[in-house]
């Protein structure tokens, strides 16, 4: 007996309810995915910055668990704790300090009292520039609002969008903090979320999932340690600089250096308003001193960056510029981290595809 070919009504029929169905079971999957994102929208810069410090943290980790008798609750929470005061113990001086030079200058912007103040008279025995820069500042110190009043709507606004972003430090360094936390609850469980992040990168990707893994993994630790460690070292030693030489606004100040550090723009560009600044409210031999000081942290990168970027790691400028920048704009202060890190990553994803050898 043989099977007689199906009708062509029927196969009309037969494709109709294979794409029905097609058609259910994918938009029941998008709709069960549009809704936990949904839910987790609030949290996802933590959950993605908590995955990246677990991840950061896990050599430290496997070391401390090897010392405490392979106990990853006590060992979690240990070094959960030792993040945690680094992180607040200085944050809590910098959002305070930050608080008050905002509203100082909140205040000012919003009076229509901008100033700069008066130059001093050692500024005009400067050789070359100094009589041209004495002239010129205190001019614009003493008219300054007729100088810039037709710019004073773009400035006013500027100024307020600025302060509003730095204002968000304080809300970015409690994320952090819950980052940290997060990214303790998931050292705790590694084994399960190494296996599982293991399945997807074969699900993905295939037989070359355990490679795209390691690249993955060995990228993030790299960009974070080259990339913002030094960004972070580098601040460190700036902002001591700042404070101890009592230079205004110190805080809002190391602010600016910290994004300028993470977008890969020279600190040498800070220096020389700052450097100017030492010269004309300060005696000659502390104000040399302290030129040699920033001028050594501003340039302490391109020793640092060889040294803590490891091998293997070739990410462009420009990629780690966007992606610090896009982040920022994106995500707020946690996003120059995220920004660049997952940028850098991609980055490095896309060249091993492209790269590859067809099987």
């Amino acid at each position: 007996m043989t099977n007689k070919p199906d009708r062509p009504d029927n196969l009309g029929s037969k494709y109709v309810n294979i794409a029905f169905d097609l058609i259910l079971k994918m938009g029941t999957l998008f709709l069960v995915i549009l809704l936990c994102f949904k839910i987790l929208k609030p949290f996802l810069g933590m959950l993605i910055w908590g995955l990246i410090i677990a991840i950061i943290l896990f050599p430290v980790f496997e070391r401390l668990r090897n010392l405490l008798g392979k106990r990853n609750k006590l060992s979690s929470i240990l070094l959960t704790v030792v993040a945690l005061s680094i992180l607040i113990l200085p944050s809590i001086w910098l959002v305070n300090q930050l608080v008050e030079g905002l509203k100082f200058l909140a205040g000012n912007i919003q009076g229509g009292d901008l100033s700069i103040p008066p130059p001093t008279e050692s500024v005009a025995d400067w050789p070359i520039i100094g009589e041209w820069l004495y002239d010129n500042w205190l001019q614009l110190s003493e008219n300054m609002e007729e100088s810039l009043r037709g710019f004073m709507p773009q400035i006013v606004e500027w100024g307020e969008k600025t302060l509003g972003t730095l204002a968000n430090t304080g809300l970015g360094v409690l994320q952090f903090a819950a980052s940290i936390i997060i990214a303790g609850i998931f050292l705790i469980f590694f084994e399960k979320g190494s296996d599982s992040g293991r399945k997807i990168f074969q699900k993905v990707v295939g037989a070359r999932g355990n490679e795209f893994l390691e690249i993955s993994l060995q990228t993030i630790r790299n960009v974070t340690t080259g990339v913002l460690g030094v960004a972070v070292i580098q601040t460190t030693l700036m902002g001591l600089g700042l404070i101890l030489a009592n230079v205004p606004l110190a805080a809002v100040w190391i602010v600016l250096i910290l994004v300028m550090t993470i977008a890969q723009l020279p600190v040498l560009l800070f220096n020389i308003p700052l450097i100017i600044y030492l010269f004309a409210f300060m005696d000659p031999l502390p104000a040399v001193l302290w030129t040699l000081y920033f001028l050594v942290m501003g340039m302490i990168d391109n020793i640092l960056k060889p040294l803590l970027m490891g091998k293997g790691l070739n990410v462009p400028m420009l990629v780690i510029f966007l992606g610090a920048l896009g982040g920022f704009m994106a995500f707020g202060f946690i996003g120059l981290f995220l920004g660049s890190i997952v940028l850098s990553l991609a980055y490095k994803l896309y060249l091993t595809w492209v790269n590859s050898e067809p099987a």
